[in-house]
């Protein structure tokens, strides 16, 4: 017992100065500062990309679930899906704050420039997922506009070419394995076999013979009624997103073969 009070006695405990003991409550206080702000812009990001993503997956399956009938669910259904979804995160969040969040009503202090650099270098994680999400949107739209370019011929209007040699450009500055992954879609070898159903009754190009005699790339383009009747309406980019173009798309010969071709 006598050695456990010696061990106590503050003689035994090492001694600092005031200034070290302030140093350390400011630097505590800065890190807990900056693990907050952190935290919010992380819970912020969270939140803008699970949104997306159910607007990304919705539209990407809204063929399968029966929404090809009406054009406009498209692009309806997918913004509404996103939109719950970032207002029930953002009402979670919101009720997860409530009990740490400033009750005195007084205005908040302004930032110091360490603080805002810091947001600053936090705010890349964000921005760069927008500028990801962007560009994908990009090369989606760029895909579409391909097909409707690729299917008009000479007669095709200036904003699809537009946009569909901005698609090509991101293609050509952007490491294209990775793009691939966030979007599928816009895979070279997909766009070319929308290419070739959206030509309906027109026939292929000669140098898409070879392609066309695969049994499961000719009974897309040429003997699926529901995709001859999206070509003959122009809407390529259902044609693109449809789920029966993804069993060509599992086939890594048949890919390859669509891939190789240039049309």
């Amino acid at each position: 017992m006598k050695e456990l009070l010696a061990a106590l006695e503050l003689d035994t405990i090492p001694q600092i100065s005031l200034g070290t003991a302030a140093f350390l409550i400011f630097a505590a206080c800065g890190i807990l500062a900056v693990i907050r702000g952190f935290l919010r812009l992380l819970t912020g990001s969270l939140v803008l990309c699970a949104s997306g993503f159910v607007a990304y997956v919705v539209w990407r399956r809204l063929p399968a679930l029966g929404g090809e009938s009406m054009p406009w669910l498209s692009i309806a259904v997918p913004v509404v899906a996103g939109l719950g979804v970032f207002l029930l995160l953002r009402s979670v969040l919101r009720f997860a704050r409530a009990p740490f969040s400033r009750s005195d009503g007084g205005d908040a202090p302004r930032r110091s420039w360490g603080r805002r650099a810091w947001t600053l270098l936090f705010s890349l994680v964000p921005t760069s997922v927008l500028l990801t999400g962007g560009a994908a949107a990009v090369r989606n739209f760029g895909s579409v506009a391909e097909i409707r370019r690729f299917v008009d011929g000479s007669k095709a209007e200036d904003h699809s070419v537009f946009i569909a040699e901005l698609k090509g450009a991101l293609d050509k500055a952007l490491p294209m394995d990775w793009m691939e992954r966030i979007d599928p879609l816009a895979d070279e070898a997909r766009v070319t076999l929308a290419k070739l159903i959206a030509l309906g009754g027109a026939g292929p190009p000669p140098k898409a013979v070879p392609v066309m005699e695969e049994p499961e790339i000719r009974q897309l383009v040429a003997h699926d009624p529901e995709l001859r009747k999206l070509a003959k309406q122009g809407r390529y980019a259902d044609i693109l997103r449809d789920p029966r173009l993804d069993h060509v798309m599992a086939d890594p010969d048949l890919k390859r073969m669509l891939g190789d071709l240039r049309l």
